[in-house]
């Protein structure tokens, strides 16, 4: 496979040089295979009219009439297109990359039977969401603990402080906390992905400073095996695949994600904050996620103690659409708000160096 010509030309020798050229051809690789994957998946499904995205009726009154029967599932492709760059370009015996591809996949399953569900019913509602969480904590509870047993770094249990050089032991609490973190991102992405462009540059924002982070770890720290830096090139590969979905999902969007898309894609997010050990770093970036999933949670927690809603919609981005924003507007400003608290996480974690 390609992996070897990497290893050969790249860790074996240490040719430095041949770093950015790797992952040009990894994001190539990767971009050129959604793109093609895309434009014959919107065939078939154009085609035989099917995977059509139901729409909620309590949404903003445009997305009725610009969204109604727009194809969904799209995530499938972004997935295939990573996976197969994977395998052309990243050595999967490295443990991590073993252990990520076990989260992506298995959350997009997930998200895979929920479309399905929405899909097959015209509705909104999809898996149910007890069920939902409940696999996710096994799955992510089950990869933790081949991470630990793995790796005895992470029974450390230690939190690293952005913007200082404390660490908070948090003992045997730390698994709990690891699990939410990715189980948290994984729905956090999910629910973000409401409107045509929004998920997909906030994405690609946080892996590009996951896999800097993954490259300063190896390269400067050098305190990390060769393990961490397939993490880069996994990172450009999921970058390339949702860099060709972008061509198809700007407004108007020809296709949208689907929970089979962005519950993969925020899940390996999460694990790869995990692997890291940037945990709290990984919050600042992914601070837009964090605000998104919060207003859903802080709408059906006033809607059920008081009976009110504190957003005029939830997640947040409607709220703005129900302002009169218009939607170009509200992922602009999103997008920006995004590279904003990518740029104060990826400060945080050099501050100490």
């Amino acid at each position: 496979m390609l992996y070897e010509f990497l290893q050969k030309s790249f860790l074996a020798e240490q040719n430095w040089q041949n770093f950015v050229l790797i992952n040009i051809l990894i994001l190539a690789t990767s971009f050129v295979t959604g793109f093609v994957a895309l434009k014959y998946f919107l065939k078939l499904i154009n085609r035989y009219n099917i995977c059509r995205q139901p729409i909620r009726t309590d949404g903003p009154k445009t997305h009725l009439k610009e969204k109604k029967n727009t194809p969904t599932m799209g995530g499938l492709m972004i997935i295939f297109a990573t996976i197969f760059t994977t395998i052309l370009w990243v050595d999967l015996s490295h443990y991590y990359i073993f252990l990520t591809l076990i989260v992506l996949l298995s959350f997009s399953a997930i998200g895979f039977v929920d479309d399905f569900m929405k899909v097959r019913g015209s509705n909104s509602k999809g898996f149910r969401g007890s069920i939902k969480l409940i696999l996710q904590f096994a799955i992510v509870g089950g990869v933790l603990l081949l991470l630990q047993i793995y790796d005895p770094r992470y029974l450390n249990d230690s939190v690293a402080i952005p913007f200082s050089n404390i660490s908070i032991n948090l003992g045997r609490a730390y698994i709990i906390f690891a699990i939410l973190v990715i189980v948290g991102c994984a729905n956090a992405v999910n629910l973000t992905d409401g409107l045509d462009g929004l998920l997909t540059v906030p994405a690609v924002i946080a892996l590009a400073i996951l896999g800097f982070i993954a490259y300063f770890s190896f390269a400067v720290q050098n305190n990390f095996n060769s393990d961490v830096l397939q993490l880069v090139f996994f990172c450009c590969a999921l970058i390339g695949a949702l860099l060709a979905f972008l061509k198809y999902n700007l407004k108007p969007a020809k296709i949208f994600m689907g929970d089979v898309g962005s519950l993969g894609i925020g899940a390996a997010l999460g694990i790869i904050a995990i692997i890291l050990k940037v945990e709290l770093v990984f919050f600042i970036i992914a601070l837009l996620f964090v605000i998104e999933a919060m207003s859903v949670i802080l709408q059906v927690t006033s809607y059920k103690l008081r009976k009110k809603r504190i957003f005029l919609m939830a997640p947040i981005h409607h709220h703005f659409e129900k302002l009169g924003w218009s939607e170009v507007k509200v992922v602009k400003v999103f997008w920006l708000a995004s590279l904003i608290f990518g740029l104060i996480g990826l400060a945080g974690f050099l501050y100490k160096f």
